[in-house]
């Protein structure tokens, strides 16, 4: 057992999974990356201009490269398309890949090389965070910018104020509510402002943080996950069961915390539960967050 809690409070999860966890864990962020889409209803966001044939687009935790490649079908081959992420371990098979498409290793929070800097047209940065401090997205949003032209666009994609609903009357959420409960060490810091942990208690300002970069034409949308109705979907009860399975994964790191009061077969127990709550009807929503911004 460890006695300090920082292990388990990473500012940006580092996302390195046990291998035989690779295929479900790829498999829950596609999932993820449908859900979004639907839900916003764009991949790039409307107000950024996607007209030139030669746009250079980076994608930042880019995972499975989901995002990536369905960008890459909607745009001209003659597009460069670069994903970026802390382990190659989701990457795709190269052999599978378009010839414009690429990925490399790259912690967004380093310098990136000198070849990639101010050669990007949009960079776009999707559920990275857990519970972010104003101080470190500030830190982590200067580092990306690096990567943009004069007139590129950042864009940001997270989420926050996780909430937990029942849809049939009589049903319980105790499990589901223990786990969110749990989860309390990741977002117990100062000035969060962003990420799938934290509750807003007040307007936190986060397109102030772009403009104080120098970013320009910034705008925010906020949509909820229950935006869109649809049962042949089945996105509340799919999503639902995606952040079980997320959230559950970052109880696991508290296990060797000393004074946690979480043990594997705590977090089995509550897992099992949970499901079986969803099962019933119990469901979660979350604000889906995309902001923009423009290097001017």
């Amino acid at each position: 057992m460890t006695e300090s809690p920082a292990p388990y409070l990473d500012i940006f999860p580092r996302g390195q999974e046990i291998p035989e966890r690779k295929i479900d864990f790829s498999n829950r962020l596609d999932e993820q990356h449908i859900i979004t889409t639907k839900t916003f209803g764009f991949l790039i966001h409307p107000n950024i201009p996607l007209t030139s044939p030669d746009l250079k687009i980076a994608d930042i935790g880019a995972g499975t490269g989901a995002w990536l490649l369905d960008i890459a079908s909607s745009l001209p081959s003659t597009c460069q398309l670069t994903g970026f992420d802390v382990s190659s371990s989701s990457f795709p098979p190269s052999q599978t890949l378009p010839p414009n498409v690429a990925f490399k290793i790259q912690d967004m929070l380093l310098p990136f090389p000198p070849s990639e800097i101010r050669t990007y047209d949009i960079v776009a940065v999707r559920f990275v965070s857990v519970a972010t401090m104003r101080i470190e997205w500030v830190r982590a949003i200067e580092n990306l910018v690096t990567l943009l032209r004069p007139g590129g666009w950042l864009q940001w994609i997270d989420s926050c104020n996780f909430a937990l609903y029942n849809s049939v009357p009589g049903t319980s959420r105790t499990a589901c509510q223990e786990m969110y409960d749990g989860l309390e060490p990741f977002r117990s810091k100062n000035d969060v402002v962003i990420g799938m942990m934290m509750r807003e208690s007040k307007n936190v300002r986060r397109e102030d943080v772009f403009r104080g970069i120098g970013l320009v034409d910034v705008h925010e949308d906020v949509f909820s996950t229950d935006r869109l109705q649809d049962p042949k979907l089945q996105l509340r009860d799919k999503g639902t069961r995606n952040v079980v399975v997320c959230f559950m994964g970052c109880l696991e790191s508290l296990v060797e915390v000393e004074g946690s009061g979480w043990s594997k077969e705590r977090i089995e127990r509550v897992k099992e539960e949970a499901m079986r709550e969803v099962d019933k009807g119990v469901y979660h929503t979350l604000d889906q967050i995309c902001i923009i911004g423009r290097k001017a």
